[in-house]
């Protein structure tokens, strides 16, 4: 029989001085407490309980043994509600994989209010434009721009749509002093195009504008994984670009880069987290995921339904 059951019985007898009423607590037949009982004498080697027809009494070997079944079955309950709280508050350290262009949008700042939050949770942030698999690299979450299918039909991950991103299309002056402006997307064929090289199609560019929708096959002299390096030559003035808006905002603001196209909506993009599906996900991870989700929601540049 099992030790802690017999002795939980045990337990319940001495407090109610009564077989019938422990067994109706513990939900249990009289039978069974009674079973109980009597293994555990002979388990012990030592009478606990002296029955008499009018009353149970309790021998002195029975109430010493009922103080440390007390103390005992006490600390494995505090030892059990530790383990259970342990699976609800977040703690340990949390690995983090998202684009290189996040640090743009706060994302540190976002990282820094979470842990504020949750100073059990330590965070390990690799920021990279590539393809990431969870179970190989032993990331906790991932975010990734855009549709991927690795990430949205895995077996065992969940993806979340968490903001909605908007691009511009873009060029240095310098680039546009020496090449006629395109007007429309057809006319992006005559340009030196800077390729995000990432998703399924990278050299198809898609704009849509009051009327209609629109999609043009672009190349040039340089395409890269990675948009910081893309950043980087297209303020060079090397061609043209298309790159989250906020990445390149401060750019567009101090006219170190020009909208190109502005009539042209490029389309967006969506922030997705991929992470272990609900039921094997751990606190940490559902709280990071629920947090970076609300503080994007909270901005209206961000918000999907915009």
């Amino acid at each position: 029989m099992d030790r802690f059951v017999a002795m939980s019985v045990f337990r319940k007898v001495v407090e109610h001085e009564s077989f019938t009423l422990a067994a109706r607590q513990l939900g249990m037949s009289v039978g069974t407490v009674s079973k109980y009982l009597s293994w555990l004498e002979v388990h012990l080697g030592t009478s606990l309980l002296a029955r008499t027809t009018r009353r149970l009494n309790v021998t002195e070997a029975g109430r010493n043994y009922y103080v440390e079944c007390v103390r005992l079955l006490d600390d494995l309950d505090e030892v059990e509600r530790s383990a259970a709280l342990l699976q609800t508050l977040p703690r340990g350290l949390l690995k983090v994989r998202a684009p290189v262009s996040l640090d743009y949008a706060g994302f540190g700042h976002m990282v820094g209010e979470f842990l504020r939050q949750f100073p059990a949770v330590k965070v390990e942030m690799t920021l990279n434009d590539r393809f990431a698999d969870l179970d190989e690299e032993g990331f906790d979450v991932a975010l990734a721009l855009g549709s991927n299918q690795k990430y949205t039909h895995h077996p065992t991950h969940a993806t979340r749509a968490i903001a909605r991103m908007t691009r511009t299309l873009a060029a240095s002056p310098a680039y546009l002093s020496e090449h006629r402006e395109p007007s429309s997307p057809p006319e992006l064929k005559q340009h030196d195009c800077l390729v995000y090289d990432r998703g399924p199609a990278p050299d198809e560019w898609h704009f849509s504008d009051a009327k209609t929708e629109r999609m043009v096959h672009v190349g040039g002299s340089f395409r890269s994984n990675n948009s910081q390096v893309l950043k980087d030559a297209l303020l060079e003035g090397c061609g043209v670009g298309m790159l989250p808006t906020f990445m390149i905002a401060d750019e567009l603001r101090r006219g170190r880069l020009v909208p190109v196209m502005p009539r042209w909506t490029p389309a967006s993009r969506t922030l997705y987290a991929i992470y272990p599906r609900p039921r094997h996900s751990s606190p940490k991870v559902r709280e990071f995921v629920e947090f970076v989700a609300a503080r994007f929601d909270d901005d209206a540049r961000w918000r999907l339904d915009r």
